[in-house]
């Protein structure tokens, strides 16, 4: 089954993280991209053996720049 999976860099503490966004519950961190690779195979397979889990399909990501004193946003 094929998954979407997140990866962001930590900023505040080095390192990476990753989750699934339709498996509740399903991330992990960890110092370099080939660790975190083997962690989130790890945690997927953990928790998909969750049959309740919805699997919705990530429709997109949207980066936005939001002004604090606009009235409206602008996309």
């Amino acid at each position: 089954m094929k998954y979407s999976v997140i990866i962001e860099e930590d900023k505040l503490d080095g390192g990476y993280i990753a989750y699934v966004p339709n498996l509740k519950g399903c991330y992990t961190q960890a110092d370099t991209l080939d660790e975190l690779k083997k962690n989130i195979i790890e945690a997927i397979e953990v928790t998909q053996g969750d049959n309740s889990q919805i699997n919705n399909t990530l429709f997109g990501i949207w980066e936005m720049e939001v002004q604090n004193h606009a009235a409206t946003t602008h996309y």
